[in-house]
């Protein structure tokens, strides 16, 4: 058999060995040296001012990648390890700045990598959330809760490769062989990622269903009623109808690009209590989403952590809703927090309506001498409607009795007097915007024995 017989036979069986998926193959033969290229979830880095693991401080659309270990980490400002990015027809190519994500010493591109019961291209982090590995924890023992074995910097993710969510990218590892370059005609020198317990595609749990209060009006995310502002959106395989979606937060509002709003059909008038039902995947969430409350032309903002209330439902509050039609209920959400580069998890908000039945509590709550009287000042708290009116009783001490002084009073505050070298004491009940009064209390709130006196100037 002649030589080049023998160079046909063997180029022959690489192109049918490649055809076949071995997930041994890593590159082209020896003698080429082709970098090898895998596929692989990547995610935003994001956390713009923070350092990375080689003193870079992370700048506004910046241009970097993070890898699970610190075999391939490039001094600042060098490209000493770099890989190519291929992404829906670009491709770029970017140091290697940081350590991330999840793990510190997952070299999964080595051949002699630290997981040796892994297939060379696989993250640890992909095998631990689909298959357990690990028991489903990275090297820390944190649980994983995205299968990504790379994080991109915003400049990378959003204007070189044109991504809006994590999505599997190509990633070449430069610092292995030659550079093939960006294009479909490499695509053969591509190994093909092998699950780790059978042919067969790993399948998630499904996610938790999500219940809604009975009588409750929900809008979904993706639903009518929704919307959604800025590309930087993520999908979650969680939440109502088996999904979510998150961006990640920023303490700089001029650093704010995506926004969510719901919009429930108009209401009956009444009460409402407004629900956010927070969703339980996905990367670590704010302790400090901001919810934008619409009501009756009047916004309320709640600070929600959604870590702590991760996987149920929580209450925004309970508000009056009048019907009207120029006063459309409305909840925004954005991603501007109190932390930077955690989720804002976005899903679903419910408004279950509520009666009123509990009465307001009123007290007197300052007596200040005042010329040759008094001023009076009283309020009150209200768990729902909120207070509408006040009435306010005096009587003479030691004993005289009890005679209205304001019937039914919007204000808080009124003078008394003239005293005429008297003292009187004060009390107060409250009525609601749902009619419900307080029984008047037994004895005083507050007399003038007790009124402060101003400092003379």
């Amino acid at each position: 058999m002649s030589e080049a017989h023998v160079r046909r036979i063997l180029a022959v069986a690489f192109l049918i060995l490649m055809a076949t998926g071995g997930a041994q193959v890593r590159a082209a033969p020896s003698r080429q040296n082709v970098a090898p290229t895998y596929r692989i979830l990547a995610t935003r880095e994001g956390l713009v001012g923070h350092q990375t693991a080689n003193g870079h401080i992370i700048q506004p659309r910046d241009r970097f990648v993070a890898l699970p270990s610190r075999t391939a980490l490039s001094p600042n400002d060098t490209s000493q390890y770099a890989v190519r990015l291929t992404y829906n027809g670009r491709s770029v190519v970017v140091p290697v700045w940081d350590i991330g994500p999840w793990n510190t010493t997952d070299d999964y591109w080595n051949t002699n990598r630290r997981y040796s019961d892994l297939p060379v291209g696989r993250p640890m982090a992909h095998a631990a959330y689909f298959d357990g590995y690990n028991s489903g924890n990275d090297e820390s023992g944190r649980k994983i809760e995205d299968p990504n074995g790379i994080d991109i910097a915003d400049g990378t993710f959003w204007d070189d490769l044109g991504m809006s969510r994590a999505d599997y990218v190509l990633v070449t590892f430069l610092w292995l062989g030659t550079d093939p370059g960006p294009g479909p005609g490499n695509a053969v020198a591509v190994p093909v990622e092998r699950p780790v317990r059978s042919q067969a595609t790993p399948v998630q749990q499904p996610a938790k269903p999500v219940n809604v209060e009975a009588g409750a009006t929900a809008v979904d995310n993706g639903s009518a009623g929704y919307s959604a502002s800025g590309p930087h959106w993520n999908d979650a395989a969680c939440g109502m109808g088996g999904s979510s979606t998150y961006t990640l937060s920023t303490k700089d509002p001029a650093q704010s690009t995506s926004a969510a709003a719901w919009m429930p059909p108009i209401p009956t008038p009444g009460f409402y209590e407004v629900k956010a039902y927070v969703p339980e995947c996905g990367p670590t969430a704010t302790g400090s989403a901001r919810y934008r409350i619409s009501h009756d032309g009047t916004m309320t903002e709640v600070v929600i952590d959604q870590q702590a209330n991760a996987g149920q439902w929580a209450s925004l509050g309970t508000f009056r809703f009048s019907g009207d039609p120029n006063a459309q209920p409305r909840v925004d959400l954005s991603d501007v927090t109190g932390d930077t580069g955690r989720a804002v998890r976005v899903d679903a908000l419910a408004w279950a309506p509520r009666t009123d039945t509990t009465p307001p509590d009123g007290t007197v709550t300052g007596i200040a001498r005042k010329d040759n009287g008094y001023q009076i000042t009283w309020g009150g708290t209200d768990d729902m409607s909120g207070i509408a009116t006040y009435d306010v009783q005096v009587r003479r001490l030691p004993r005289g009795g009890w005679t209205d002084w304001k019937r039914g009073v919007t204000d808080t505050g009124a003078w008394f007097g003239p005293d005429e070298g008297k003292h009187f004491a004060f009390r107060v009940r409250a009525r609601d915007q749902a009619g419900n009064q307080e029984a008047w209390p037994e004895g005083a709130d507050r007399d003038t024995t007790q009124a402060t006196v101003p400092t003379p100037p």
